[in-house]
C-alpha cells in the first residue's frame, strides 16, 4: 500500500519540524520506530512516498554512541548528513553485499 508522507525539518533553533501524513503513514511510521527501538541493531527502514508518487526510504537510527552525536552537525546545517554515521554505513555496506 503506498502511503504519503513529507518530512520538513526545522530550518532554525527553536524552529518547527513537520511530518505532514496519511494516517496509515504515520501507523508504519510508529511500527518502525518500535523495531529501532527495541532491536538489537537501533536501526529500520520504512518506505514512504511523496505526494508526487515517488518512493523514498526512510530511516530510524537509535543506535549513535556519544561522539557521533557530539559531531553530527543539526540538521538546519547544511554540512548534516547522517548517513556518515556508523550504523549507515554499516547497514549500507550489509545492503550491497
Amino acid at each position: 500500500m503506498k502511503t504519503r508522507l513529507h518530512l520538513y525539518p526545522h530550518k532554525e533553533p527553536k524552529g518547527r519540524a513537520y511530518i505532514v501524513a496519511e494516517r496509515s503513514a504515520l501507523r508504519e511510521l510508529a511500527k518502525a520506530a518500535e523495531n529501532a527501538a527495541r532491536g538489537v541493531v537501533g536501526f529500520d527502514i520504512v518506505r514512504f512516498y511523496s505526494s508526487d508518487g515517488h518512493e523514498y526510504e526512510l530511516a530510524l537510527v537509535c543506535d549513535v554512541n556519544e561522539q557521533e552525536w557530539q559531531e553530527l552537525p543539526v540538521p538546519s546545517d547544511r554540512k548534516s548528513d547522517p548517513g556518515k554515521l556508523a550504523i549507515v554505513q554499516t547497514f549500507d555496506e550489509l545492503k550491497q553485499d
